[in-house]
């Protein structure tokens, strides 16, 4: 975790981070597990949101200072951005964190003027669903529909999942995935750029052949 009030030039520097956690290996824990390991920091947060902390001392209040912290961003690669909000993967008809584009039969369409951005209280309604159901059948049947489990992050009244999670500069810039779109969605590639594309004519229309005699007194050959 990095504090943005600092500025940009010393915010990321090691001394200025905070090891929230690690996780052990050797694979991930499974989507609701991971729970487990966010629940103390999250407790950590909720209280620094509601109640506040004191510091006893700070550079500009030596006298000690109350203060307020909350997460503004969750920065992940695509598959983390799911495990940690609790959603559906990316290989799911729910692949998108941030709209509800639905179904596997629409990844690719760039007709942007329809998406609609996901309903932050229905999300948090469907957590909250699958949190409280009695059996694993239910359970099961309220992720298949709506493609959420429960996130201890849904205990920060602010969190807004289709907002808060951000792709990280690496891997949209670095590994590809803005390489990805501009070129096998957007078709924007250096091979269609130079293609001679050919003219569609004006019209169409299917002329009739003349009789040989009509053809013969017009000296039409």
């Amino acid at each position: 975790m990095a504090c943005l009030n600092l500025p940009s030039d010393i915010r990321y520097r090691p001394e200025n981070m905070y090891l929230a956690g690690i996780i052990p290996g050797p694979k991930q824990p499974s989507l609701e597990n991971l729970n487990h390991y966010i629940r103390p920091l999250i407790n950590d947060l909720v209280a620094a949101w509601e109640q506040g902390i004191r510091f006893s001392r700070t550079g500009n209040y030596p006298n000690g200072r109350v203060t307020q912290s909350a997460i503004a961003l969750a920065v992940c690669d695509l598959p983390a951005a799911c495990h940690l909000a609790a959603f559906a993967s990316i290989g799911s008809h729910f692949f998108c964190s941030a709209c509800n584009c639905y179904h596997k039969a629409n990844y690719g369409r760039t007709n942007f003027q329809n998406w609609k951005p996901r309903d932050k209280d229905q999300l948090h309604q469907h957590a909250e669903q699958w949190r409280d159901a009695t059996t694993l059948a239910e359970c099961d049947r309220l992720f298949k529909e709506y493609g959420v489990c429960y996130s201890e992050l849904w205990r920060l009244p602010y969190w807004d999942p289709s907002l808060q999670l951000v792709i990280d500069s690496m891997h949209c810039i670095l590994e590809g995935l803005v390489q990805h779109h501009v070129q096998n969605l957007l078709w924007l590639t250096t091979k269609t750029s130079s293609a001679v594309h050919s003219s569609m004519p004006a019209f169409h229309f299917d002329f009739e052949q003349p009789e040989s005699h009509t053809a013969k007194e017009l000296s039409m050959s």
